[in-house]
Order: C-alpha cells, then structure tokens, then sequence
C-alpha cells in the first residue's frame, strides 16, 4: 500500500455484490494495527444482502469495520495510545473523505435533514448519517482522528475477499435493501444529459425507466425519445403523487418546471405519448 503510516491503525473495508435477480450482496473488513502492538489483524463479514446496490453495501462495510473496532476498545483491547491515528480503507472513491464521506458536508445535510442545497434528498443518506455518528462514537472511544481513505482494489484483496464470500454465505437480509427501487428496461444507451441544455419552460418527451423512492421524494430516471438529445438520460425529482403518474416503461411529454446541475423538476401538467 502507497503512504503506509506504521504509526496507524487501518480498518480495510469492502462490499461485494452478484448481479443476479436478488442483487446478492456481502461485506468484508479486516483491522490491522500497528505492528509494536502486537496484536493480531481483527476481520470479518456479513452477508445475505439482498436488493441493495454497491454503495450501500460498502457504507455497510466501513460502518460495521469501525464498529468492530468500537468493540475491541469497549472490550478492554490493548491500549491505542501508540496509535497516530486511524484510517478507514475503501476502494469507492466517491466514499472518501474528499467526497461523499466528508463529515462537514454529512453534518451541513444533517441541518437541512438529509437534503443538499438544492433541496433534492441524498441518496444513501440514511448510512452516510449512521456512519458520520459511528465515526464520531469511533473518534471519541480511541481519542484519536478517524480518517477515510480511497486506495485501489489491489491494495484491499483481503476485505474484497471477505465480502465476496460473504454474499454467497448466510441468512438473507433485507437490512440495506432499497425499498421500492423499481427497475424496467432502457430504450437507449445514452449517456446522462447536460442539464445546462435545457431550458425552463421547454416541453420535452421521455421514456421512464428507473424510479427510486427516497423520504418524501422519488427520483425518476427517464431517457429522451426524440429531438436531437435523443436517447441521452436524466433524472426528474416528483414528489410521491406525481410519481405515480409516471409509470416505469411509458413515454410522456412534460414541460420542465426548473433545472438544476444534476436533476429537473416538472410542472405537474403531462401527457401520456401513445406507443
């Protein structure tokens, strides 16, 4: 591993996921102390996940890492006061502390309870909120800082072999399941559209294929049928009632309401295309 700090404890985590009809899904963590501790590497997995994605099964793995060291302390391990510090290991690197993990962003959505400045809900939010609060627990038990830390898959083969036996092994949990991700088919292979193309007030026609329900939104991904945007993707925030008038696998034509960097809300006023 490149930077190695021998002065530090590493928690190496990962999740793990078979792309089969259920999303079977497992993690892996493996704590490494320092070598003048002389203590031996603490690892271990959990798994059936079922109907759960990637990211929430590796929120899961550095939750239940740091956990597993919460416990060790709490258990009356060996003194960490030679310890500099503590780094959680991940090879998502939208999950290290330069992104989506950073813990002033985490607690900034915490204020405005689980949505960003756009008030558009975060997806995940309910473990990227339990995870900054174990850190937290983390932190204060070993008194010492707690990072998270991207590294590449081939520096993390043991927790990636955890979980990879994880998802084969157990009972099977809905624990982290996404409920009521509704999945159908694309028409396209687009890629996501430039939402700065589009303009407030425009009326443009979409297939639905994808919905995800969060607290009081559902994020709708729909991709464009015609015009000379076709088959490019985007995703349009409703609350739960509009969302039901869109159905997965339809085509509508919907005026766009107001368009931000990443998403576009609609007037509530649409049209069923006929197929």
């Amino acid at each position: 591993m490149k930077n190695i700090d021998y002065n530090a404890l590493y928690i190496k985590c990962d999740g793990s996921m078979l792309y089969n009809s259920e999303n079977n899904g497992g993690i892996g963590y493996v704590i490494k102390f320092p070598e003048d501790m002389l203590e031996e590497d603490i690892s271990g997995f959990a798994g059936i996940y079922v109907e759960s994605n990637i990211e929430r099964l590796e929120l899961e793995g550095i939750i239940q890492g740091m956990e597993a060291l919460i416990k060790y302390i709490k258990k009356g391990g060996k003194s960490l006061s030679s310890v500099s510090k503590i780094i959680v290991i991940t090879d998502q690197f939208a999950l290290q502390d330069n992104e989506r993990t950073n813990p002033f962003r985490i607690r900034d959505y915490r204020k405005d309870k689980g949505k960003n400045h756009e008030g558009k809900e975060i997806k995940n939010w309910d473990l990227l909120n339990k995870l900054d609060k174990t850190r937290t627990k983390l932190s204060a038990l070993a008194r010492r800082n707690v990072r998270i830390e991207y590294r590449r898959r081939k520096e993390n083969k043991e927790a990636d072999k955890l979980s990879k036996q994880a998802r084969k092994e157990g009972v099977k949990s809905r624990k982290i399941a996404l409920e009521g991700h509704k999945i159908g088919k694309r028409k396209f292979d687009g890629q996501e559209v430039v939402y700065k193309t589009l303009e407030v007030g425009e009326t443009i026609s979409v297939n639905i294929f994808r919905k995800q329900f969060l607290k009081v939104q559902c994020e709708v991904s729909a991709e464009l049928v015609d015009g000379p945007k076709k088959g490019q993707c985007l995703k349009i925030y409703t609350d739960f009632e509009l969302q039901e008038r869109l159905q997965r696998g339809n085509a509508y034509d919907v005026r766009i309401k107001h368009v931000f960097n990443h998403h576009i809300v609609i007037f509530r006023t649409i049209e069923k295309r006929k197929k």
